[in-house]
């Protein structure tokens, strides 16, 4: 089973999401919803890191990154020897065309 690691962008990506979810949209029970789900998949991400499609893009990486849809985001991860990096939890409508991933 890999361990998953949190970069410190995916984690205000992920306080964001539940914020704006919880307060500015005034919907606590969607943000806990999502934190369930985001919950699941990260468990399964750890037994089964590959099984997610890689996420395809023209700009040079460091290394592969693989993508989940979790409800209206997309988490985006990388699969190294025993751990499993998390670097961003977006929404699935943001642009992402300058965005970082690590």
């Amino acid at each position: 089973m890999h361990k998953i690691k949190y970069l410190p962008i995916a984690e205000e990506d992920l306080s964001s999401a539940v914020k704006y979810l919880a307060e500015t949209l005034s919907a606590p029970k969607a943000a806990a919803e999502l934190l369930d789900e985001l919950d699941e998949t990260v468990n399964r991400l750890a037994q089964f890191p590959y099984a997610h499609e890689l996420y395809r893009t023209d700009r040079p990486m460091k290394d592969e990154i693989r993508k989940v849809p979790i409800k209206d985001f997309v988490l985006y991860y990388t699969v190294l020897q025993d751990c499993v990096e998390i670097h961003r939890f977006l929404h699935g409508r943001r642009d992402r065309s300058n965005m970082t991933y690590e």
